[in-house]
């Protein structure tokens, strides 16, 4: 299925807008350094690699000292980036190291085993964050809306996100967060601020393992896509009307 997003602008920054891009856009000598601090992965400026080149090349991470990017002006801000977008950076598109706080290089195994001790379901997160990231979204978190990701087809400085994304796996078909009355608080919450639910269930074949999973073996994961939309009939007539 291809869901198809509502675009809301928001009320300030509308006279600079430009697009952002999903990717970041950077050369051989601008390899991000990242810490892996046992939440997230801070990265700091250096000589050739500025961190607000990286947040503004697919809006990844945080500022340290600020709502958004890393704007605040201070040279000690650094941008703090989650575990989905530090993968992707690191171990996908190859322009962030990790290393850990004793200054070791984080490989992918050792990266997986401290993401999955972080959050059990950080590999089927990290299945669903590619996914989205193959069709080209900003993706930001969403858990101050009670979701896992924000998505956004322009990025958050000038657009309101279109879903607020929850990523479900095989072990939560009877969790009571996806029970139609919790459902329906998480749609309410989300439709306060012009949000669809979207409901990616990742599925994994039976000989699946989650530790050690190989980026490769990430591809026998697969998703299907639920939306969850209140049925507007004033607007459903309108359209009937103008067909």
């Amino acid at each position: 299925m291809e869901f198809k997003p509502h675009l809301k602008r928001k009320r300030s920054n509308c006279q600079d807008y430009h697009k952002l891009l999903p990717f970041p856009r950077c050369n051989e000598t601008e390899r991000y350094q990242g810490l892996f601090t046992g939440l997230c992965v801070e990265v700091a400026n250096s000589e050739h690699a500025k961190i607000t080149s990286l947040h503004d090349n697919g809006c990844y991470g945080r500022g340290s000292k600020s709502r958004g990017g890393p704007m605040s002006g201070e040279s000690d801000e650094t941008l703090l980036l989650g575990l989905e977008e530090s993968c992707l950076l690191a171990y996908y598109l190859k322009v962030l190291e990790i290393t850990d706080k004793l200054g070791n290089l984080l490989d992918w195994q050792a990266y997986l085993a401290a993401a999955t001790t972080l959050d059990k379901k950080f590999v089927f997160k990290l299945a669903a964050y590619l996914y989205l990231k193959s069709k080209s979204w900003i993706i930001k978190s969403g858990i101050k809306f009670g979701g896992d990701f924000l998505i956004y087809k322009h990025g958050p400085r000038h657009y309101h996100a279109s879903f607020l994304v929850l990523v479900q796996t095989q072990a939560q078909k009877l969790c009571t967060h996806y029970e139609p009355k919790n459902l329906k608080g998480i749609q309410r919450v989300a439709e306060t601020s012009d949000k669809d639910v979207l409901i990616l269930k990742v599925n994994q074949p039976n000989d699946f393992e989650l530790l050690p999973a190989t980026p490769l073996e990430l591809k026998a994961l697969t998703i299907e896509e639920t939306v969850i939309r209140r049925f507007n009939y004033t607007s459903f007539v309108q359209t009937k009307q103008k067909q």
